[in-house]
């Protein structure tokens, strides 16, 4: 036993790091209690809901009568991959879970399945471009990022998404001094087909396979064997191969992109370029979409960085990412007399992460998740950079001291998030509050771009409650005042469910003086209104129990980090009631 232990001990590392990645993943995966309380989710659930498997392959095709296009079953605006759906479809079928009430949870499952795949290919990476003990490290920290651990609980396209763009930089990097050119480069087309039929942003990625196969090309130009022409076309024809794969199996994935189910026809469907457009039009700064006001008081770059560094990766993880960012530059920098397959992924990763940061830095919607396709990139370079710091300490002793000690940290943030799911989502426990405390007829408010409560729960009968909505993303205006002061005369409680409308408007007082001014009065009591309850969820250490050390108030970051999972909620009753 001690010496299957000792000569399996990177399995059996490895084995214990996709664990924990597993728990982090798939722990409290109901964490809505069955609510559909992510907004994108509910979208892809009744489109998914809506589904019907095609009688054969030429009816899934052909997007004029396929019933898996969402064109087709009441959703005319579809920007979403279409592989997520239908895996998920197929799955649900196979298990008997195609309703709107569960299927969602199969999608949930597979989104925490591809992400934990994705800590299996930094194994695999790692090992190509590095070493074995690099490639522990890698996965260990891409399994301790928060932002992953909280895509992985929702069903989204994400992590689908960053699961086939690791997967082609994989092949991408195998390509380097492989016998195997061409079977390889049609492997990274299906995977980058694939990626495509997970989310058309994958596109950001073309340009670093475009620079993998220049380099190839480059490699065989100068080099001095006799036979470079033929290695040259070889590279060539394995790029056309790339190509033809890709788009074959994002059509594969995606049929309703296309005009018509003929694969010899490659006009690209109408509905599809409108969509597309008009998901573009929202990152206008000019925009008044109420989403898009959240991001009008945002600093390019130093926003996102932000959010990633203390929420998205948290410290002091974000700190040694940045340290192994400079180290890489200067290994790639460094002399070296042979070009290492380290260099080759390295330089392209740096260039993945650096170009897709401050191309999604500088655009005026800069959500967290768009910059989730770095995070396994930024966990390669940082588990390299641990294993050259940990290589350079002699004395095995304190090795392990400050391997334990750093691990000890590092987790402290991933488990104190892990609370979000060990108790009822706040939206749920202000329900039960509701039901429990505001009498019958009284009116309440709901504020237009979030969720109503309360919300329909067992063993509750409905509450006979008179709603008065309320749309606070207006500009202020006296005639948008006029209208929300005579509908607040008749409110007896004050319902706000999330940040969305007071996180947006008061950072632009220039915009909103009468709103922010509202909102001031609202919470501190000096105006019509007194606070009556609030539910908080925030990551606290320990994550189980009532009692904790210590909670990490994460109010201050970017909406779409709180509102789905753990949004505070308040409730406020009229005065004098």
């Amino acid at each position: 036993m001690k010496n299957f232990l000792k000569s399996n001990k990177n399995l059996i590392f490895l084995i214990l790091i996709v664990l924990l990645a597993s728990f982090f993943r798939l722990f409290g995966l109901n964490w809505d209690q069955g609510q559909h309380l992510h907004p994108d989710e509910r979208f892809l659930t009744m489109v998914v809901s809506a589904f019907k498997l095609p009688a054969n392959l030429p009816d899934y095709l052909n997007p004029k009568i396929s019933t898996m296009n969402p064109y087709n079953v009441g959703f005319s605006f579809y920007v979403y991959g279409n592989f997520p759906l239908n895996i998920t479809k197929i799955i649900g079928e196979i298990t008997k879970n195609v309703d709107y009430w569960n299927i969602h949870f199969i999608g949930r499952r597979l989104s925490a399945i591809f992400d934990i795949g994705v800590v299996f290919l930094l194994y695999l990476i790692g090992k190509k471009i590095s070493d074995e003990k690099a490639s522990l490290f890698s996965a260990f920290l891409y399994s301790i990022m928060v932002l992953p651990i909280q895509l992985s609980h929702f069903f989204a396209v994400d992590t689908f998404l960053n699961f086939f763009i690791f997967l082609s930089f994989f092949f991408l990097v195998s390509l380097l001094n492989t016998k195997y050119f061409i079977p390889k480069t049609i492997l990274l087309g299906i995977s980058f087909g694939f990626a495509l039929g997970s989310k058309i942003s994958a596109l950001y990625f073309l340009p670093i396979i475009g620079l993998g196969f220049l380099f190839f090309l480059k490699k065989e130009i100068f080099s001095r064997e006799k036979n470079k022409i033929s290695k040259i076309i070889l590279v060539s024809i394995g790029g056309f191969c790339f190509l033809l794969t890709s788009i074959f199996f994002f059509r594969l994935n995606q049929p309703q992109a296309f005009e018509t189910g003929n694969f010899l026809n490659w006009e690209i469907n109408y509905q599809f370029q409108k969509n597309l457009k008009e998901l573009k039009s929202f990152n206008d700064p000019n925009s008044t979409f109420p989403p898009s006001i959240q991001w009008k008081s945002t600093t390019p770059i130093l926003f996102p960085l932000k959010n990633m560094i203390l929420w998205g990766l948290g410290l002091p993880l974000g700190g040694v990412v940045a340290l192994a960012i400079s180290f890489t530059i200067y290994q790639i920098l460094k002399k070296q007399k042979k070009f290492s397959s380290f260099k080759f992924g390295g330089l392209l990763a740096l260039l993945w992460i650096f170009g897709l940061f401050f191309y999604q830095g500088i655009q005026f919607c800069k959500t967290m998740r768009y910059f989730f396709p770095i995070y396994p990139f930024l966990a390669l370079l940082s588990g390299n950079f641990l294993n050259n710091f940990f290589n350079r300490i002699k004395s095995k002793k304190l090795k392990l001291i400050l391997m334990v000690g750093l691990s000890s940290i590092l987790l402290v943030y991933p488990l104190s998030f892990m609370h979000i799911y060990t108790h009822p989502i706040t939206r749920v426990s202000t329900s039960k509050w509701i039901y429990e405390n505001i009498p019958e007829g009284s009116t309440v408010t709901y504020e237009e771009w979030d969720d109503g409560l309360p919300l329909g729960l067992p063993n509750y009968p409905p509450l006979n409650l008179k709603s008065e909505s309320l749309f606070m993303y207006d500009f202020d205006t006296p005639e948008k005042w006029q209208k929300l002061n005579e509908k607040l005369a008749k409110v007896d409680y004050y319902f706000i469910t999330s940040n969305r409308a007071y996180g947006s408007t008061m950072k632009l007082p220039d915009k909103y003086p009468q709103t922010t001014a509202f909102y001031r009065s609202l919470f501190d009591g000096t105006g019509n209104f007194k606070k009556v309850a609030e539910f908080t969820s925030y990551p606290c250490f320990p994550p189980f129990g009532d009692k904790h050390l210590f909670c990490f108030n994460d109010d201050s970051a970017e909406e779409a980090f709180t509102v789905y999972d753990h949004p505070k909620v308040m409730i406020f009753s009229k005065k004098g009631k």
